[in-house]
C-alpha cells in the first residue's frame, strides 16, 4: 500500500509539473521577457551614480522626510527622458502582472491538488 502511495505521489507531481508547464509557464516567460527588456532600457538610460548623488544631497539637506522623498522622486521622474519614464512604468506594470499571475497560478494549483485528493479519497472509499 505504501508503494502505491509513493508511486501515486510521483505521478501526481509529474501531472502538476505538466499542468504548470502548459498553463502558467508561457505567461511567466512572456512577462519575464518584457520585464527584462524594460529593465535593460532603464539600465541603459539611467545613470545610477547620478541618482545616488541626488539622493545623498536630499538626505544631507532634509533627513528622511517622506514628503521630501516623494517630491524628489516625482521631480526626478518627470525630468527624465520619455523612454526612461516608459521603461520605469512598464517595469512596475510587469512586476504587478508577474505577482498577479503567480498568485493566481498558485491558487489554481492548490485547488487542483485539493480536488485531486478529494476525488482520490472518494475513489478508494
Amino acid at each position: 500500500m505504501k508503494t502505491d502511495n509513493a508511486l501515486q505521489g510521483r505521478i501526481m507531481r509529474r501531472v502538476y509539473l505538466i499542468w504548470f508547464t502548459k498553463k502558467a509557464a508561457p505567461y511567466f516567460l512572456a512577462e519575464l521577457a518584457l520585464f527584462s527588456g524594460f529593465l535593460y532600457l532603464v539600465g541603459h538610460y539611467v545613470f545610477v551614480s547620478q541618482v545616488l548623488q541626488y539622493a545623498s544631497q536630499i538626505l544631507a539637506n532634509s533627513s528622511i522626510n517622506p514628503v521630501v522623498w516623494g517630491s524628489f522622486t516625482i521631480h526626478l521622474f518627470l525630468k527624465t527622458r520619455f523612454i526612461v519614464q516608459l521603461s520605469v512604468l512598464g517595469s512596475l506594470a510587469m512586476i504587478f502582472l508577474l505577482l498577479k499571475n503567480f498568485t493566481s497560478s498558485w491558487a489554481q494549483l492548490v485547488l487542483v491538488k485539493q480536488e485531486t485528493k478529494s476525488a482520490n479519497q472518494s475513489f478508494h472509499n
